[in-house]
């Protein structure tokens, strides 16, 4: 009876979660959209990212500047990496809809899937380890920034004194990728099928 109880209750469980899994998933998906970010510097510096916002109350062009709650990003995430991909740091200026980060420049056309104009994310707060990578000649054209340099985009970052240095410079854009829908469902189902395992292991193992 116990067995029989167990088998009943895994079967029960994992077959809920499966269904609402995709139903929730489903509807997420409906409106959101998610999508990640690269950039290469001419010495070897990197960066990745990711962002999302929801489609229902997004219009085609995404624009957010500054700290408090933003118009229409979800979230913005970003990570730095050394010539050798070594991780330097990683920072979250956008969560659950509210900037943290008060030099955030932000512009994206998901008609054309591509960031432009004036670009700043990361953190400074003028502290050692703080690291940015921004636009700079879209800034200045924005004037946002005096500080006119020979390439578009800086990767930035403030020394154990808290000094601000240049660290690469680059005239190579910020290049964009989708994030599939369909992976995130492919990932639940995954979670999802180690219950339908374990019910398989639990009924063979009441057979014998």
């Amino acid at each position: 009876m116990t067995h029989l109880f167990a088998k009943t209750a895994i079967s029960l469980v994992t077959t809920t979660t499966l269904a609402l899994a995709i139903a929730i998933t489903t509807n997420n998906l409906a409106h959101a959209a998610e999508f990640n970010f690269n950039w290469k510097g001419d010495t070897g510096y990197s960066a990745k990212g990711s962002f999302n916002y929801d489609t229902k109350t997004a219009p085609s062009v995404i624009s957010e500047t500054g700290s408090g709650a933003t118009k229409y990003l979800q979230s913005l995430s970003i990570s730095f990496f050394d010539p050798f991909s070594n991780f330097i740091n990683s920072f979250t200026p956008v969560l659950s809809g509210v900037s943290n980060y008060g030099f955030l420049r932000f512009n994206f056309d998901n008609t054309t899937q591509k960031i432009f104009g004036p670009f700043d994310v990361g953190k400074d707060n003028e502290l050692p380890g703080d690291t940015w990578l921004n636009n700079n000649l879209a800034l200045v054209d924005e004037d946002f920034s005096d500080e006119v340099l020979a390439k578009e985009f800086g990767f930035n970052n403030r020394d154990a004194a808290g000094t601000k240095q240049i660290l690469d410079l680059s005239n190579n854009s910020v290049e964009v990728s989708k994030v599939p829908e369909g992976s995130i469902i492919i990932g639940l189902l995954a979670v999802c099928s180690l219950g339908f395992t374990a019910y398989r292991n639990l009924d063979k193992a009441i057979q014998k």
